[in-house]
């Protein structure tokens, strides 16, 4: 039977006899999984089986595993790994790669290839990510190795640092830009956002870093008329890219997570991703939303060590702009 382990620590030497419940409640646990460790949880001693009404003591060895609740097959696949320690793994994921199963895709998504990579490292963990990127969305992305350091994360509103390097389609001006349109579900779509008053509060932050221009087909782009609190323009423009394709390379900070929230912004600028057919990129030049999660930077949790993690981009978005 497969097993996950949920808790593995050795108890503070300077405690004399404590119940089991009563060190449970210091590890940042849910009462939801503090019920299921409580019924269902493989509880060890010192290698020693015990159970949930057991007393522990100072320099013991507690272990506490579950069955998954669901369980996941194994994809071998060639992990770029960031940062690893006993509580989190950070991965770069590749583009095309799904974060988890769905109903229609089973396997060869980024959770199978992380419980792979955790049964050849004779890691007995499960998949938990702290947040997720779209399947062609490439870059880092944080999992926690248990439910209990996932829910740490919420526990303790540890607030993330996001940049990504973006290429958008078009010269943008090289202004320092920030975005705080609401973001919302369009009527009709399961899948496609748009700004929209009625939508969640959604910023961010964009600096322009490089133009860079290719050659290409004679085409005209007509950006998208834009509300009066465009910091760039209020009305619509016609992109000339007769013979040539401009592209703006950007770092994007995030401030908040909608779903699609830098796809949506830079559209509603007039300026799409490349790549993006979805909200009005092409395909032209490259196969997938030019759109990378490069740095991420945060206070750990567990040990509370500020980590600052990053990613280079990716070949097919250097193509672009080199």
């Amino acid at each position: 039977m497969k097993t996950a382990t949920i808790i593995d620590l050795i108890v503070d030497s300077d405690v004399h006899t404590q119940s089991m419940n009563h060190i449970i409640k210091q590890q940042h646990i849910s009462q939801r999984m503090r019920r299921r460790l409580r019924n269902e949880g493989i509880i060890t001693v010192n290698d020693e089986p015990a159970t949930w009404t057991s007393l522990v003591h100072g320099g013991d060895h507690l272990v506490m595993k579950l069955t998954p609740e669901q369980e996941f097959s194994l994809s071998p696949m060639d992990l770029d790994i960031v940062y690893e320690d006993e509580h989190i793994l950070v991965i770069n994921k590749a583009a095309g790669v799904l974060m988890h199963p769905t109903s229609t895709v089973r396997d060869h998504t980024l959770a199978n290839g992380v419980l792979y990579y955790y049964q050849e490292t004779h890691q007995h963990y499960d998949f938990h990510p702290v947040h997720r990127l779209d399947k062609d969305t490439s870059g880092i992305v944080i999992i926690a190795k248990t439910s209990v350091v996932q829910h740490a994360f919420d526990k303790k509103q540890t607030h993330f640092y996001k940049t990504y390097d973006a290429i958008v389609e078009g010269k943008l001006p090289a202004v320092p830009l920030t975005i705080n349109w609401p973001i919302g579900r369009k009527p009709g779509s399961i899948i496609e956002r748009y700004c929209t008053n009625e939508g969640k509060p959604a910023r961010t932050d964009i600096t322009v870093i490089s133009h860079t221009t290719n050659s290409g087909d004679n085409t005209i782009i007509d950006s998208p008329s834009l509300s009066s609190s465009n910091p760039i323009t209020g009305s619509k423009t016609m992109v000339d890219k007769k013979f040539e394709q401009h592209f703006t390379y950007v770092q994007c900070l995030l401030h908040t997570g909608r779903t699609h929230q830098i796809r949506v912004h830079v559209s509603q600028l007039g300026y799409p991703l490349a790549g993006d057919d979805l909200y009005g990129g092409h395909l032209d030049y490259i196969q997938r939303q030019a759109l990378h999660a490069a740095r991420v930077s945060f206070h750990h949790p567990m040990t509370n060590e500020w980590l600052e993690l990053s990613a280079d981009m990716p070949q097919d978005m250097k193509d672009l702009i080199q």
